[in-house]
């Protein structure tokens, strides 16, 4: 075996050198990489525990407000847990909106008619949008006297014939073009999941004066005095106004066609549940059935994500 005898000269050294330092480069690009995948690791993990820690404190909003028990001014809807996470739960009535489908049902042009009026429709431009709105709700092929049927849409499939599942739904009939123009938040004033009757406790002054006839000022006259003195609503001064109070408030007579489809109570209710966790917010927000004190509740719908802009979206 022949044996080379070690190299001690500038050119060898160079050499070693150079391989240290390429290990070494080598080991601190190792280093800084495995820092990097944990660092991500670590921010991954953090966002995931706030996300669960987010859904399990909307999930405990939404089972408080659910709870028969708890009222919408309760002080469990507001917390403030620590300077991280808190939580707040709105609830109003769904009957403070109209149900398109039971005005439909019940073919109520009157009621129909106040409302595109109010919102700057010629007569004869609501009178035609309301025959198509009744063309698309009924389970026919037939055609009222300015509605439109499958001939209109030029066979694509419209109308549905049944029922609005949805606002959103609404906008796809003919005529609700002008109403968009008209009017561009009139999905605030409607819900499919509304019982009918117009809740006078929930309603706002707009649509009061719309249904009623009554002046503005009056209806406002009416929000301030269930609102209390803090004028905030859901706070415990709020005064919860009986039918006959209320009739009296709006100047209508107890026994007024009007008061069959007024009420002050909605047994359906909205729950929104908003959530801060560090940076993260999230928002909860559901739909349920069954008038609250009066026994257990179904959730109609059910929808999460970052907070609305606009929660009136039905």
């Amino acid at each position: 075996m022949i044996h080379h005898p070690p190299c001690f000269s500038p050119r060898c050294s160079g050499a070693a050198l150079l391989a240290v330092l390429w290990v070494i480069a080598l080991l601190l690009g190792l280093v800084a990489g495995a820092s990097l995948l944990l660092t991500q690791d670590l921010d991954s993990a953090a966002a995931k525990r706030q996300v669960f820690r987010a859904r399990m404190l909307a999930e405990t909003g939404l089972a408080l407000a659910m709870n028969p028990d708890v009222k919408p001014d309760d002080t469990l809807l507001r917390r403030q847990i620590n300077d991280e996470e808190q939580y707040e739960v709105q609830m109003t009535g769904e009957d403070g909106l109209l149900n398109p489908n039971i005005l439909l049902q019940n073919e109520d042009r009157e009621t129909l008619r106040r409302i595109f009026r109010n919102w700057g429709l010629e007569l004869s431009k609501a009178d035609g949008l309301i025959d198509s709105l009744l063309d698309w709700v009924d389970q026919d092929s037939f055609k009222h006297i300015n509605g439109a049927e499958s001939k209109e849409y030029g066979n694509d499939g419209r109308p549905f014939n049944r029922p609005f599942r949805s606002i959103e739904e609404m906008s796809l009939v003919r005529g609700m073009d002008l109403v968009e123009r008209a009017n561009p938040e009139w999905r605030s004033w409607f819900s499919v999941l509304a019982s009918g009757k117009l809740d006078l406790n929930e309603a706002r002054p707009e649509i009061i004066t719309t249904i009623t006839g009554v002046s503005m000022t009056t209806a406002q006259n009416l929000q301030r005095n269930r609102r209390g003195p803090d004028g905030i609503r859901n706070t415990q001064d709020d005064m919860r106004l009986d039918l006959a109070s209320a009739l009296v408030m709006l100047g209508i007579p107890t026994n007024s066609p009007l008061a069959n489809i007024l009420s002050v109570d909605s047994p359906t209710k909205r729950i929104v549940v908003r959530v801060r966790v560090g940076d993260l917010e999230r928002e909860v927000a559901a739909v349920v059935q069954g008038a609250i004190g009066q026994g257990a509740t179904s959730i109609l719908y059910l929808t999460e994500g970052n907070p609305a802009k606009d929660e009136t979206t039905r």
